[in-house]
């Protein structure tokens, strides 16, 4: 099973962030695509194309491009960019976009559940044929693109990407891409901020269900999962599982033998790729740890 590390914080260098992962054994590194949550994020294609540079072994990929924020277009032409300036290591993630209140703040409006998951779908068509035709003509309820052949476009293969938690975007993204990451908290986010309470209550067997879901769509289909984790031993530690409990994200939070192990458990229900993303910062660095 793969293990990778997602960016989350102006704290870390994104360059050193990226070597530090690789040192110790992750198999990818990822880059989260916000303005800010608590504080101020990295932006997703800088970082990116930092962590390109930084690194020769492991993968890359945004975790996930938010649909809301770019143009499809957009997304294409620096998936095809990065491509090249990682040498073929990088995979293009879309992610359909949560965050109300960035949205907002920034003088956008906030689509409702439904319409962003049909913004997302028609995007992933729009992103997929360009990616694999080098043109475009799509006309949909919410892009319309007419993009002559640009033959960069297919120069280097690029694997499709998409984060799924809902039964449309199950139904309806899956059969799109060449591989889905399961986001098991996503009641917790679906009214458009982390709600930690509804996140103690997730269940292993909301992902089973998730899962059986995915399979009856696409039997084949590479399934990964994103991961909150608190690691180490330290007061915001045991504040953080003590919000958790002993649910199913709680298991990802405590000594980094425990988590790590936790993490890897997750293969024998058919994850083939877990992301770990920080709740308490240094969590990375004390996983990293433990996998080296």
């Amino acid at each position: 099973m793969e293990l990778f590390a997602n960016l989350t914080s102006e704290r870390y260098a994104p360059d050193t962030f990226a070597r530090s992962a690789e040192s110790a054994g992750f198999d990818g590194v990822t880059c989260s695509d916000h303005f800010w949550l608590r504080d101020l994020y990295p932006h997703v294609w800088v970082s990116l194309a930092a962590m390109a540079t930084a690194t020769e072994r492991v993968a890359l990929a945004p975790s996930f491009v938010n649909n809301l924020f770019r143009s499809p277009f957009e997304f294409a032409q620096a998936s095809v960019s990065m491509q090249r300036l990682a040498g073929g290591r990088y995979e293009a993630g879309l992610g359909a976009g949560w965050t109300e209140s960035e949205m907002i703040a920034t003088g956008r409006e906030y689509p409702d559940g439904p319409t962003r998951a049909r913004m997302y779908r028609e995007a992933l068509l729009i992103v997929k044929e360009l990616l694999t035709t080098g043109r475009c003509d799509f006309q949909g309820d919410h892009y319309r693109m007419e993009v002559p052949e640009l033959t960069g476009f297919t120069a280097n293969p690029i694997p499709l990407v998409a984060s799924v938690g809902g039964d449309w975007t199950v139904r309806n993204i899956t059969p799109i891409v060449d591989r889905v990451e399961l986001k098991v908290i996503g009641r917790a986010t679906r009214g458009g901020s982390l709600d930690m309470g509804v996140m103690a209550g997730v269940t292993e067997d909301e992902l089973l269900a998730m899962i059986e879901k995915v399979r009856d769509v696409r039997d084949d289909i590479p399934i990964g999962l994103f991961t909150l984790i608190g690691v180490g031993a330290s007061p915001p530690i045991d504040a953080l599982a003590e919000t958790l409990g002993d649910g199913f994200c709680g298991r990802f939070v405590g000594e980094p033998a425990k988590v790590l192990d936790n993490l890897r458990a997750l293969e024998e229900v058919g994850i083939s790729r877990v992301q770990v993303t920080e709740l308490v910062p240094g969590s990375i660095e004390e996983l990293g740890g433990e996998i080296s």
